[in-house]
């Protein structure tokens, strides 16, 4: 996107709180997919001023309709229970006061909401104590939307976490093999194969009836959580334009997938590679000690399953991109999405067999 002039942000930021006085914007970096910036007020009131990438979510509107859904639910919910200074907040979001052309287009979308002061983010989980709070958040933020009331929320990236359709996009990349990589990976195709089954093992649970359909987050990572800078407590869940129904076993796997393994997704040096009891243990317990009482016994039982199924999902992802050219993921250099996906095989093997079943 071209650089957004002041002028053109404050009559943005007028569509939703008209004449709100002088403004200033700075722009918060970081981000790969939005564009985000920070409004402060002369009255000290801050927001954010956010445009969504509507090319990565084509159905911009029924992601609107689902973030501000589960907004005001989290707002009915939190306000009926005691006040807790440490209980998780919400993303408060401020609905436009007036229509405008430039609000929408065929590439973004504008929003604002309510900036959340004194908090901080951070990539990574360092210890078991902070797998504890992410987790603990996560499970936190399932349980107050386990009642959001019908009708179910928009699928606005159908079949994102569908294991079986992306095991099936990896064999057609095989056989159509447009860059001639097939037979050079022989032995990753051959290792993500030998997981599949236990990568299906919580899609055919729920295909059994054993597990319901949920609102989850689809994204769950420590980096998608605002930390309170003093002591470090989880205090909002943010990035909630992946919300959408799905399964609570995503959500737990994908924690599992991102903090169990202390190496990075791209490690070269597959050795270094090894599933954390410590850190698997913290994330079943502060999960559980919030999502425990709406789970079904075959969600207690796949925990470790959710693990192996996200990761081994995202190294499928990763060897498709390769095969078909690195069309998807970006990447740093040629091999890039190759050694992604070795590093997640090897993660989803360890998760499978180094870890215990809870």
């Amino acid at each position: 996107m071209n650089p957004v002039s002041t002028s053109e942000l404050a009559a943005l930021f007028d569509c939703f709180i008209p004449n709100a006085g002088p403004a200033s914007f700075e722009q918060l970096k970081g981000g790969h997919i939005n564009l985000t910036y920070k409004v402060r007020l002369a009255s000290g009131a801050q927001y954010i001023l956010q445009a969504v990438n509507a090319n990565v979510f084509p159905n911009v509107t029924g992601l609107m309709e689902n973030v501000f859904r589960i907004s005001a639910h989290l707002e009915k919910k939190l306000s009926t229970m005691d006040p807790d200074p440490n209980a998780l907040r919400f993303l408060r979001f401020v609905p436009p006061a007036r229509q405008s052309a430039s609000l929408s287009d065929d590439k973004w979308y504008w929003r604002v909401y309510h900036f959340i002061d004194g908090v901080v983010t951070r990539t990574e989980a360092k210890s078991p104590a902070e797998a504890y709070t992410a987790a603990k958040a996560f499970g936190r933020f399932q349980s107050l939307l386990a009642d959001l009331p019908e009708p179910r929320l928009n699928e606005t990236i159908p079949n994102f976490h569908n294991t079986r359709r992306r095991f099936e996009a990896l064999e057609k990349a095989i056989s159509d093999d447009i860059c001639g990589r097939a037979a050079g990976v022989r032995e990753e195709i051959a290792g993500i194969r030998a997981l599949r089954d236990a990568a299906l093992e919580v899609q055919c649970a729920y295909e059994a009836g054993l597990m319901p359909e949920r609102t989850v987050h689809n994204d769950a990572k420590f980096s998608n959580i605002l930390l309170d800078s003093n002591d470090g407590h989880a205090v909002c869940i943010i990035d909630l334009d992946t919300c959408m129904p799905g399964l609570s076993l995503h959500d737990f796997g994908d924690l599992v997938r991102s903090m169990v393994c202390f190496a990075p997704e791209d490690e070269k040096d597959v050795t270094k590679i090894r599933a954390n009891r410590e850190m698997f243990s913290a994330l079943c317990d502060g999960f559980l000690s919030e999502a425990d009482s709406h789970l079904t016994p075959a969600e207690h039982k796949l925990l470790r399953a959710g693990g192996v199924c996200m990761t081994s999902e995202v190294a499928v992802r990763m060897l498709t991109d390769y095969l078909q050219g690195d069309t998807y993921f970006r990447i740093a250099y040629p091999e890039h999405n190759l050694v992604r996906a070795r590093s997640q095989m090897t993660l989803a093997r360890s998760i499978l067999d180094d870890l215990p079943i809870v």
